[in-house]
């Protein structure tokens, strides 16, 4: 991937913001890229998943039930509880139009990335989890 690419990622994903130019490079090598075209379901409520996505071009939706509750768009990451905790997922995420998809393992966060880069992707995935958290307490009111 060229240096413009892992910028231009750096700068617009959240999970890999304080994260060096290598660092997202190294991710990408151990991730994998993935494409779901319109109604494709990345995955169902209900069923226990290891991996992380981040939407690197198009549009989810995620539903419970029949309700799209959220949508996510070039940047935001879902799935990020699988990383966390091992119950089942929360809701179903379909695509919402074709989606560029990046996957990344519960085993790439253990295994293959240093304690200084997995730290930080958890940070930030803490702080984009408390983003939530706060957008839904503002809703309710």
């Amino acid at each position: 991937m060229d240096t413009d690419k892992l910028d231009e990622l750096i700068r617009r994903v959240s999970l890999f913001h304080g994260l060096e130019r290598e660092d997202v490079a190294k991710i990408f090598s151990k991730g994998m890229t993935m494409r779901a075209l319109k109604d494709d379901v990345v995955f169902y409520k209900g069923t226990v998943g290891n991996q992380m996505y981040i939407v690197l071009g198009g549009t989810v939706g995620v539903f419970k039930g029949d309700k799209c509750i959220a949508e996510l768009h070039t940047g935001d990451l879902f799935g990020e509880m699988a990383l966390v905790n091992k119950e089942p997922r929360s809701a179903t995420v379909k695509a919402m139009e074709s989606c560029h998809l990046f996957a990344l393992s519960e085993s790439t966060f253990q295994y293959l990335l240093t304690k200084r880069v997995a730290v930080q992707l958890l940070l930030n995935i803490v702080h984009t989890l408390s983003q939530r958290l706060k957008d839904t307490n503002a809703h309710s009111d």
